[in-house]
């Protein structure tokens, strides 16, 4: 099956099971490395490094160019927000670590979804405003991408008087653009300017809902056959279902039933973020049956835990490829794969389930 597969290498700590006080592995370049080594073995082509500004939490730029001096093969999918950088100076970085690491470089842009977070570095921008500015920093960034000769820009966020690029990314007009968001606006800009329009978990259903959605605006705007769409996903994939649904309690089992009840009951919890694409995962957990499975193979325990792509696949290993093959029979090209610990599942997944899907 010709999709493209991704994993994921931690910013923050890693561990057996979520919920402890404090993260089994904490965070290095050692152990990222690591990730990215047994990803090449297996075949996996972007690595994404997230981005956060909580404790313990490496800067995925920084640790991107570290990680690719010292592999080979895999790219890594680094998450940039448009606020914290200007887009020309974005786009000089972004075309110096893709020509010193071959091309091995994509972006994951990422708009912001949590208030208080943005305000920490002064970015007071409501939710339509953000990606207003990330359309635009993204325009910006592939015409500089494109062409060696200046330009001048005037937008709502960006001024711009002759800027130019001196050389050009190894890759002809520059790194994909992985860009996700469940708001009209979101899906409006992913119409317009993405390369790979991403979606967290959700339901066979509400998938087929939301593509069929963007492929409306993707033809309204003459890039049907231009833009891909991929999910973002955990996966907890073991001999059989049975040991799955064992694997998936005890990544849990250190949280009291008191916190899952009130992870479960999200409206106070909702306020925190104006994320469409949160409020959905959100959704799916306060829905989820008492074992947290929304539907069978799709677990939302990890929701309780953390925030973003929350879902996972649980099953046998020829299940997990059956569900990916499902949501590729959708139109689904592109998977960001990750489980808990990291890099062994990685592995698990490199041996016992891409074969599968590839078959």
């Amino acid at each position: 099956m010709d999709v493209e597969v991704n994993w994921c290498a931690p910013v923050s700590g890693d561990g057996h099971q979520l919920g402890l006080p404090e993260w089994e592995r904490p965070p290095s370049l050692d152990y990222v490395v690591r990730i990215f080594q047994a990803a090449e073995r297996h075949g996996f082509r972007h690595l994404l490094l997230g981005t956060g500004f909580d404790n313990h939490v490496l800067e995925s730029w920084t640790l991107a160019a570290a990680v690719l001096a010292r592999t080979e093969r895999a790219s890594a999918m680094v998450a940039v927000r448009p606020g914290m950088y200007s887009a020309p100076m974005l786009a000089k970085m972004a075309s110096t670590l893709d020509t010193i690491s071959g091309g091995r470089l994509a972006l994951n842009v990422v708009s912001g979804g949590r208030p208080h977070e943005q305000a920490m570095f002064g970015d007071y921008l409501d939710h339509d405003a953000r990606y207003r500015r990330t359309r635009e920093f993204m325009e910006v960034c592939r015409r500089l991408w494109t062409s060696p000769a200046a330009f001048d820009f005037e937008g709502e966020f960006h001024r711009l008087k002759e800027t130019r690029l001196e050389s050009l990314p190894v890759q002809p007009g520059g790194p994909a653009f992985y860009f996700g968001g469940a708001s009209g606006i979101a899906e409006i800009i992913g119409a317009e300017v993405a390369d790979v329009y991403l979606l967290w978990g959700e339901t066979l259903a509400q998938t087929e809902a939301r593509l069929r959605k963007m492929r409306f605006l993707l033809l309204q705007n003459g890039r049907i056959d231009v833009v891909r769409f991929g999910v973002r996903i955990n996966v907890i994939a073991r001999r059989t279902e049975d040991e799955a649904r064992a694997a998936a309690a005890h990544l849990i089992a250190p949280l009291a039933p008191e916190r899952i009840a009130r992870a479960k009951d999200r409206e106070l919890a909702k306020t925190e973020r104006d994320s469409v694409g949160q409020k959905r995962q959100w959704d799916l957990l306060a829905h989820a049956g008492d074992d947290l499975y929304v539907e069978p193979l799709l677990w939302a325990g990890v929701s309780v835990v953390r925030s973003g792509a929350g879902m996972a696949i649980v099953g046998s290993y020829a299940q997990i490829a059956q569900r990916l093959r499902e949501y590729a029979a959708l139109g689904v090209g592109v998977f960001i794969l990750s489980g808990y610990p990291h890099l062994e599942e990685c592995e698990n997944v490199g041996e016992n389930v891409l074969p599968l899907l590839r078959a």
